[in-house]
């Protein structure tokens, strides 16, 4: 057990270092002498992250009309900024290989988290934010804190788990209780290590209860309706079998109407699927007639 979720998150080298390429481009991204081409090149020099973006910019998440061919273009067209999102995005899942299979389905908690993630940022595209890939990064990083929690506590983590699950207790409510913090704080404390932008440790550190963020509480709102999407949708799972309960803050706070809910489900339901595909995220368990 530990006694905060700073000492939890500072306990692993591994999991308190980010993604080594995404600290590389992130620090040419950070770096005002640094050029598109620059941040191509340290990007180029991971074939597999060069070919998961590649995949990522050619799918039906951006409908780009004409296919982007070389990571320059792809930098070009999107952004400095997006892309270094983008990188994080496709890297993450690494840096929490070995998480006991036997607490928490991996496959389903990712494809939970990409859901999220894609439901945030066609959300924010519906309000007309800008810089929707950040809304996209929020999303898909919100439950980061559970696997480190599950990862450096198993023990305590499987008896909660249990717990919640017999009981449909809130599972951030029992981590309190039983810890003294949950994983919202940790996640925070994750992405704070991890040198991220500070709205995006507030949105991850209150996406169950948006009214506590300080930086940009529209993407905390938008992440935590996000979240109620994608358990509503049950697209994937996290570890819990119960739909959030909908703050009405972020809702207020979101400021549109119920009717563009059909509109967000359509376009998610076509991007989850071709991010899916893009990051290799497509269950490997479907039944044959769902292939």
């Amino acid at each position: 057990m530990f006694s905060s979720a700073t000492s939890l998150v500072s306990s692993s080298e591994k999991i308190a270092s980010p993604p080594r390429i995404f600290h590389r481009v992130n620090e040419a991204v950070n770096d005002p002498n640094s050029t598109t081409t620059d941040i191509a090149r340290v990007i180029s020099e991971d074939a597999g992250i060069t070919i998961r973006l590649l995949r990522i910019v050619n799918s039906a998440y951006f409908g780009y009309s004409q296919k982007i061919e070389t990571v320059d273009q792809a930098v070009s067209a999107l952004g400095t900024r997006q892309v270094r999102d983008l990188v994080m995005a496709t890297t993450v899942v690494e840096t929490f290989e070995g998480v006991p299979s036997d607490l928490i389905d991996m496959e389903s908690f990712w494809q939970h988290s990409l859901a999220c993630g894609v439901a945030a940022r066609a959300l924010a595209m519906a309000r007309g934010e800008l810089n929707v890939e950040a809304h996209f990064l929020g999303g898909m990083l919100h439950d980061v804190g559970r696997l480190v929690m599950i990862s450096k506590m198993p023990k305590p983590s499987r008896e909660m788990l249990l717990r919640c699950a017999k009981s449909n207790e809130v599972l951030h409510g029992v981590e309190k209780e039983i810890f003294g913090y949950d994983h919202c704080e940790v996640g925070a404390v994750l992405l704070n290590k991890w040198g991220l932008p500070i709205h995006l440790e507030a949105a991850v550190g209150s996406h169950h209860l948006p009214q506590k963020a300080v930086h940009n509480p529209m993407l905390a709102a938008i992440v935590h309706i996000a979240d109620v999407v994608a358990h509503a949708m049950k697209m994937g799972n996290s570890g819990v079998n119960i739909v959030p309960k909908l703050s009405q803050f972020a809702w207020s706070r979101f400021g549109m109407a119920a009717t563009i809910l059909p509109q967000v489900i359509e376009q998610l339901d076509i991007q989850y699927n071709a991010m899916l595909k893009a990051l290799d995220m497509e269950s490997k368990n479907r039944r044959p007639d769902e292939e």
